[in-house]
Formats: structure tokens, sequence, C-alpha cells
């Protein structure tokens, strides 16, 4: 009875893998359609630099303590993670993959005091993987049409906040706070990561080229 089971569960996971393969036999037809890593790769580099977010000029974060606009650096320099996936949702030909960041993403924003002192706080983690889906708009002999879909957040590792230019007293408040509120720096590495990463692809969605 055992061994049964076993055979039932090999054989689904059989099948669920071989689900996530494109067919010709589905309703949606990705005859003629190649998606490969050069593809995706023509596709990342071509994510803007130097995104900028945030009101204009500076603003007090607390009393003493002023910080600017928000500038996302990395976006171009994310690094494919395992398989390309080739699957139809509704009709659609869609495509995903797994991508992931290191050190070399990060955001900045400069900070002052009311002493004149001024710098940067950068954020940065060491890891960052997620899911980007693409709906398939044409293929033809030129290449084929990617639209962004949507990104989805798989895991991510080592965020961590630095002060340049300051001095022990502001680097320590800011170490501090790092320590008894990891959550929030994370969240704050979250929010801006996927918020710029859609600005960038929606971006390019208005270009609509063949890559």
């Amino acid at each position: 009875m055992e061994f049964l089971k076993v055979l039932s569960v090999v054989a689904f996971l059989a099948s669920f893998c071989d689900a996530l393969y494109y067919r010709t036999d589905t309703p949606c037809d990705f005859t003629g359609v190649s998606i490969d890593d050069e593809v995706l790769s023509r596709l990342i580099t071509r994510l803007p630099e130097g995104l900028e977010s945030g009101p204009e000029g500076l603003y007090m974060l607390f009393p003493g303590f002023e910080v600017g606009r928000q500038t996302f650096h990395g976006l171009s320099k994310l690094q494919k993670f395992g398989p390309t996936i080739p699957y139809c949702a509704n009709g659609t030909r869609m495509v995903q993959a797994d991508f992931f960041s290191d050190d070399d993403t990060h955001f900045w924003s400069p900070w002052k005091t009311c002493s004149g002192d001024e710098g940067r706080v950068v954020v940065r983690a060491r890891f960052t993987r997620f899911t980007l889906q693409f709906r398939v708009v044409d293929s033809s002999a030129l290449g084929v049409k990617l639209e962004f879909h949507r990104a989805l957040p798989v895991t991510v590792q080592g965020v961590r906040l630095e002060v340049e230019g300051a001095g022990r007293v502001v680097r320590g408040v800011f170490e501090v706070l790092s320590m008894l509120l990891p959550s929030f720096v994370e969240e704050l590495w979250m929010g801006q990561f996927f918020q710029n990463l859609h600005e960038g692809f929606h971006s390019m969605n208005e270009e609509n080229a063949f890559m």
C-alpha cells in the first residue's frame, strides 16, 4: 500500500512538472516562439539605471535630520536563476523566470543635518530573489515581443542600511535603528525594489520592441 502511495505521488509530480512546459496541443500555441536566456538577458540590460522617486529637494525625517529623494541603481545587472517556463493563462501565452540581485543593486538618498554635515543613506540586500512574469505579445522573424505582467517576491537576505559621510553619532543612530527594526529596513528595501522594478519595466512596455 505504501509503495502504491509513493508511485501515485511520483506520477503526480511528473505530470505537474510536465505541465510547466508548453505543448502545442494546449489552448496557447507557442509554435515558432523562441524564448531563451539570451532573450531575457537582453530584456534585463535594457532596464533603466538611476531611477529617482520621492519629492524634490530635502525633507525632514526627524528633527535636525533631512533626507532627499531616492535613487535606485542595479536593475540592469539582475541575473537569471533557474529555467525559463512558458505557460498558458486563460488563453494568453505567458513566460516566467526567476531572477536575483546582489550587492550591486541598491538605492540611496542624500542626507543633511542641522549642523551642516551631509552624506548618503544607502540601503542594499546581499540577496534578493523574485519571479518575473511576461505576456508573449508577438513573435516573428525579428524576434519576440514580451510585455511585463508582474513581479513576485521569493526571498530576501542580508538587508542592511549604511550611512556614508556621517560621524560616529549619526552612524550609531542608524546602526541601532537597523538592529531594533530589521523588519522595517526589509520592508523599506522590498517596497523600493519592486516599485522601481515595475517602473523600469513599464517604461520598456511603452517601447514595445522585439527582443
